[in-house]
């Protein structure tokens, strides 16, 4: 597994709170009843407490009330959050744990307000882009004393190098993550003689998609391929050519690096496939993706499309029978990688929980093998995880297994504190590139000037 280059910033060493003075606490009984996450796999439920049960802390007769936020509220997926805290609390006798679902568009808000105000949750649901950020910040409680190296072997090495600051301490644990693949189409393929394993660089990509291109005159009634369409934006093919590194800027020393040849070469081959469709076929298809009313991969107008590992939910309802296949993003040249950007959710301890070690206990449980593969199983999100194989329900799907080979190359890009904001003056200028508004190279120099001029007045 390669190491990906991921940003950190420095951050004031932490000390874990006392166990004294657990108490215990109320769940809110306001929380709401409905969110909008996607279906679920109908598959039964495992309880996954058997293989903690020998770890779990000795009972010394006191029980110390926890809360567990999350935004997880809808039918399809509280009940298996709900199951899975049933099955903590099944496993031990010294804490018991309670789930409290709040919208998702308040929740951070509300934890950094109860930081503030000394009354935190016990543990929370987060974002894994800004873990270094919120440590940073002062947010977040270090989990090192209770850390294991079979703990932290168990995940990708990207995905606990998001959770690292420069001080080496770790300050939360992957709860689910996604990552990007081409999803195709199979009898299209098999209809134009494709053999998916043959897509290996961008040039197989574009070969594929010309043999299963279908014109009827004028019109297009099929489309092989355009990179922007679906989930996978501009930065999705920057960050695949620059090797799993952020596409605009140097991780290392946050300089400006937007027009550099490589992105000048690969901006102008995604504005090349625009242009071979044309640009109003394009603002068309791009039209019905952004008004969630259709699906041209769904209904067989596209051939191959990016998407992110949760796109499965979508197609099992909206095409129940397409047979349909995953590949990785193929290398921008040979050799390079096949990288995609990607992002997740973690569980951590906010700065001042009551009991940082029953809090860690549950996360310990939440990221188990067993528990984890109960939760990518019923509700559909992936697994940070790297002992996922053929002997887990999720991964007997083999649309699972084939994203799982996508994850393995999958890069969390953590912007750097100094350099928050930036794509609000950046991508305005790269989206001039991408509609033909502005030939590539200028869009790419104009977004050089911007991206300097914003690290020059934020220094």
């Amino acid at each position: 597994m390669k190491r990906k280059i991921l940003a950190t910033l420095l951050v004031a060493a932490m000390t874990v709170s006392a166990l004294a003075g657990c108490g215990s606490k109320t769940a809110d009984s306001n929380a709401p009843k409905e969110d909008s996450s996607s279906e679920v796999a109908e598959t039964p439920t495992e309880d996954a407490a058997d293989s903690e049960a020998d770890t779990a802390p000795e009972d010394n007769g006191e029980v110390v009330e926890l809360e567990f936020w999350g935004w997880w509220s809808s039918e399809a997926r509280k009940p298996h959050i709900t199951k899975m805290v049933d099955d903590f609390n099944a496993s031990q006798s010294k804490y018991h744990v309670t789930y409290v679902d709040i919208p998702f568009g308040d929740i951070f808000t509300k934890n950094i307000a109860q930081i503030a105000a000394g009354n935190p949750c016990d543990i929370m649901a987060n974002s894994l882009e800004e873990v270094v950020f919120r440590a940073e910040q002062g947010q977040v409680e270090p989990l090192n004393d209770y850390l294991t190296d079979d703990v932290t072997g168990a995940f990708y090495e990207q995905y606990i190098s998001s959770c690292t600051a420069d001080d080496g301490s770790i300050y939360a644990l992957p709860l689910s993550v996604d990552t990007r693949g081409i999803y195709y189409n199979k009898a299209h393929f098999a209809e134009a003689g494709i053999n998916p394993e043959d897509i290996k660089t961008w040039d197989d990509l574009v070969e594929a998609a010309r043999k299963l291109d279908k014109k009827n005159g004028d019109d297009w009634e099929r489309i092989g391929f355009i990179p922007v369409l679906g989930n996978g934006g501009v930065d999705t093919w920057m960050v695949n050519a620059n090797q799993g590194n952020p596409a605009w800027f140097d991780l290392e020393t946050k300089e400006a690096k937007v027009n550099t040849d490589v992105n000048k070469e690969a901006f102008k081959w995604v504005r090349d496939q625009i242009e071979y469709y044309g640009q109003a076929k394009y603002d068309e298809l791009a039209a019905v993706f952004s008004s969630g009313m259709q699906d041209p991969f769904a209904s067989g107008i596209l051939s191959m499309l990016v998407h992110t590992s949760a796109y499965q939910s979508s197609l099992k309802q909206n095409a129940p029978d397409l047979e349909y296949g995953v590949i990785p993003l193929p290398e921008f040249k040979a050799g390079n990688g096949h990288f995609a950007n990607g992002g997740g959710f973690v569980l951590e301890i906010p700065k001042g929980a009551k009991c940082p070690e029953g809090s860690y206990e549950f996360i310990k449980f939440v990221t188990s093998r067993e528990t984890q593969d109960f939760l990518s199983t019923n509700i559909g999100d992936f697994s940070a995880r790297n002992d996922f194989d053929d002997s887990t329900e999720f991964f007997k799907n083999p649309i699972n297994a084939e994203l799982g080979k996508c994850l393995e190359e999958t890069c969390t890009i953590v912007v750097p504190n100094e350099l928050k904001g930036y794509q609000d003056v950046v991508n305005p200028l790269i989206e001039e590139g991408t509609l033909g508004l502005k030939p590539t190279d200028e869009a790419l120099d104009n977004a050089q000037k911007a991206m300097e001029d914003f690290i020059a007045t934020n220094q």
